[in-house]
């Protein structure tokens, strides 16, 4: 029987794959990620975190609504920013226990959203960042 030889040109199975994509966006092809809290002090992410969190408190209130019902409570969110600065995502992570708090955390980061563009010496395609809010009733 005639010898079965393999093909010499074969296209990279990695050509055929779809790429990885979260909310109908493709991610970009370094896929690096990584994961930080907002209040970290690591030199690497201190400055950027401390541009996005300028930009955050310059909207972020305490909703109307919820302090008229004296809700109180502590939000975590995940705030995932692409290279490019846009925001990937937002997503709660712990729930104040109160449905406006948690929602009004979110719309604010939203509308906190464009980020600057993750510096290039980070090399990365997103950046995790973690964040807690408080709404507390002052005495």
């Amino acid at each position: 029987p005639p010898a079965v030889e393999p093909k010499s040109e074969q296209e990279p199975v990695r050509d055929k794959l779809p790429g990885r994509v979260e909310n109908g966006k493709p991610l970009p092809e370094s896929g690096r990620e990584d994961t930080v809290d907002i209040g970290s002090s690591d030199v690497k992410y201190a400055a950027y975190l401390a541009g996005v969190k300028r930009k955050i408190l310059r909207l972020w209130t305490y909703p109307v609504a919820a302090y008229k019902k004296n809700e109180e409570g502590v939000v975590v969110v995940r705030i995932s920013v692409d290279a490019n600065g846009a925001l990937a995502r937002a997503m709660l992570m712990t729930s104040s226990g109160f449905v406006t708090l948690d929602a009004s955390t979110l719309d604010v980061i939203r509308a906190a959203a464009p980020f600057q563009p993750l510096p290039g010496h980070y090399e990365l395609s997103r950046l995790h960042i973690i964040a807690s809010f408080s709404y507390r009733m002052k005495d």
